[in-house]
Parts: C-alpha cells; sequence; structure tokens
C-alpha cells in the first residue's frame, strides 16, 4: 500500500493531457507532473477509457488509443481501475450527479480515497466528491 496521493482521471483531463491541450489547467498538469516524479498515482477509471474512446472517435484521432492503452499498462503511476459491484449497488447514493458515467466515476473516486481531476462543474457542485481542476 502507498501513501502517495491518488488522483483519480476524468475523461477530459485525459483526453486534455494527450493532446498537449492549454484547456488542461495548471493544477491538473501539477499532478501529471507529481506522478512523474513519482510523487502521485493516477488512476483511469475503465468508465474514462470508454467515454475516451468515443471522444477519440468522434475526432477521427482513434490512432491515440492504442499507444495511450500501452502507457497505461507499462508507466508505473498510472493504475487502471475496473468497474466494482460496489460501484453499480452505489449509483443510488449520488442522486446530485445526474450524467450516469460521472456518476460513476465519483463513486469510484469515492471508493479510492481519490481526488477527482475534472472540468465538470457539476460535479465540482457535489459536496461528496473532493475534486481539483
Amino acid at each position: 500500500m502507498t501513501n502517495l496521493p491518488i488522483y483519480l482521471l476524468d475523461t477530459h483531463a485525459v483526453y486534455w493531457h494527450l493532446i498537449g491541450s492549454p484547456r488542461l489547467s495548471s493544477s491538473a498538469t501539477n499532478v501529471f507532473a507529481e506522478a512523474q516524479t513519482g510523487k502521485a498515482i493516477l488512476v483511469v477509471y475503465y468508465v474514462v477509457l470508454a467515454e475516451l474512446y468515443y471522444l477519440l472517435q468522434k475526432y477521427s484521432q482513434t490512432d491515440l488509443f492504442a499507444p495511450l492503452l500501452q502507457d497505461l499498462q507499462t508507466i508505473p503511476y498510472f493504475r487502471i481501475e475496473p468497474v466494482d459491484f460496489s460501484d453499480i449497488r452505489d449509483l443510488g447514493n449520488y442522486p446530485e450527479i445526474t450524467e450516469m458515467h460521472d456518476r460513476l466515476i465519483v463513486i469510484a473516486t469515492n471508493r479510492l480515497g481519490a481526488t477527482l481531476v475534472t472540468w465538470d462543474g457539476n460535479i465540482h457542485d457535489s459536496p461528496n466528491v473532493q475534486c481539483l481542476w
């Protein structure tokens, strides 16, 4: 078990980091830098990977997906997190998060004791998850 901070990355955080977008906030950029220097763990949830594939497909960038998956499997500061049955069981506990995928992401964030790196204002408005952007 590690005492490093754990950050669960939302889809846009992964996407904007992947393409080098200036839309990635300085705080989110710092999270990636912390991880690269061994000072944090970055978690990518299965739901985020599915959303990311959809986003890459939408922008005709699916060629970025396989190299990203390779990085997620080989770079030590990344952790890929599956959907747990308890995540599904807890869907009713976050009614303020109206979008189902966002709700699953919030549930996984809390299950892991992580901070969610997200720009989503609806999620930031929830008192039931710790967010950073």
